[in-house]
C-alpha cells in the first residue's frame, strides 16, 4: 500500500487547522502537513467535530490495547 507523502517536504504526516479565510466570518477546517505545514485540502466544517470524536475513539482504544498488550508481557 502507498504512504501518502507531502509533495513539499516528503513528510507523511497530516493535522487539522481552523483557517478564517480574509472577509469571512466563519473558519474552515484546514488538512496540511503536520512536519511543513504546506495546505492539502480543506474539510466540510461540519466534519471537522465528527474527525476529532473519532480521533478520541481511536486513542482510546490504542490504548487499551497498549493495557492489553503490557498484561500479557508480565
Amino acid at each position: 500500500m502507498a504512504v501518502s507523502t507531502c509533495i513539499k517536504c516528503g513528510g507523511h504526516g497530516v493535522e487539522l487547522s481552523l483557517l478564517t479565510p480574509i472577509g469571512e466570518s466563519r473558519k474552515l477546517t484546514l488538512v496540511q502537513c503536520a512536519q511543513c505545514g504546506t495546505p492539502v485540502g480543506l474539510v466540510d466544517s461540519g466534519t471537522g467535530p465528527q474527525i476529532e470524536a473519532l480521533r478520541r475513539e481511536v486513542a482510546a482504544i490504542d490504548e487499551k490495547l497498549s493495557r492489553i498488550a503490557r498484561a500479557l508481557l508480565e
